[in-house]
């Protein structure tokens, strides 16, 4: 295939160029940022199950307080009765069983209430653990927001610089031949690379120093044929020839 040597400096600038794309879109798959997240992903589960747990405690123990207030309530307002029927009461069997009443009342009122003591022990404690939750979750959602915000800012300074590359790309694309440009897609999606400099006797593209046979034949190709490395196949460039 025929190409002038403009043409196939063209391609070597196309290669740099899509090293360098290729390399900033390594760069930001690999942001120390994202490993960090994903550092914190089990740190954040972890901290969100203890908040969750911690939460179920602490309304566990309200509900059953709340509860043993409703009791305390009621009791309190039998008690209220009782004692207005057995001020008003005439009668001493009614006044007898109204006594009695309201002693178990009272003995019902001092278990409730001692329920109630133990409850907001319970309360208390789960309240600091529930607090103590809370923060340790807050704390790793602090750090992974800020992780976040430092990714999206480095995310998009290279998402800038690629489109700066992306763009230059299409104009220099858009000036190679089109069976050039083909031919060099078809390498460098096969094997990696399109093209590379042939330095004395040293192919950029295999890094070795090629036979003197190999040499022989590629100085002799002329300068607007296309030549190609015999260990990678892809296109060298002649650059020390005009």
């Amino acid at each position: 295939m025929k190409a002038s040597p403009r043409q196939q400096r063209l391609l070597l600038d196309l290669q740099d160029l899509d090293t360098t794309i290729a390399q900033q879109q390594r760069k930001r798959k690999t942001l120390s940022q994202r490993a960090a997240l994903a550092g914190l992903s089990g740190e954040l589960t972890a901290a969100k199950q203890s908040f969750m747990a911690a939460q179920r405690d602490l309304d566990t123990h309200s509900a059953e307080f709340d509860r043993i207030q409703s009791d305390v309530v009621l009791v309190s307002q039998r008690v209220k009765r009782d004692e207005e029927k057995l001020a008003s009461s005439s009668s001493a069997k009614e006044a007898q069983a109204l006594t009695a009443e309201l002693e178990q009342l009272a003995a019902r009122t001092e278990k409730l209430e001692e329920k109630q003591f133990a409850i907001m022990e319970l309360q208390d404690a789960a309240n600091q653990a529930f607090a103590a939750a809370e923060a340790a979750l807050a704390g790793v959602d602090g750090r992974r927001a800020e992780f976040q915000a430092e990714l999206d800012k480095a995310e998009a300074a290279i998402d800038r610089e690629l489109a700066i590359n992306v763009k230059e790309r299409l104009g220099l694309s858009a000036e190679l031949q089109r069976d050039v440009y083909d031919l060099y897609e078809s390498l460098r999606k096969r094997i990696g690379i399109g093209a590379a400099r042939l330095r004395g006797n040293v192919s950029e593209a295999s890094n070795m120093t090629l036979a003197p046979a190999e040499i022989s034949d590629i100085r002799q190709a002329p300068i607007d044929e296309l030549v190609f490395c015999p260990g990678t196949g892809a296109i060298l460039v002649r650059v020390d020839e005009d």
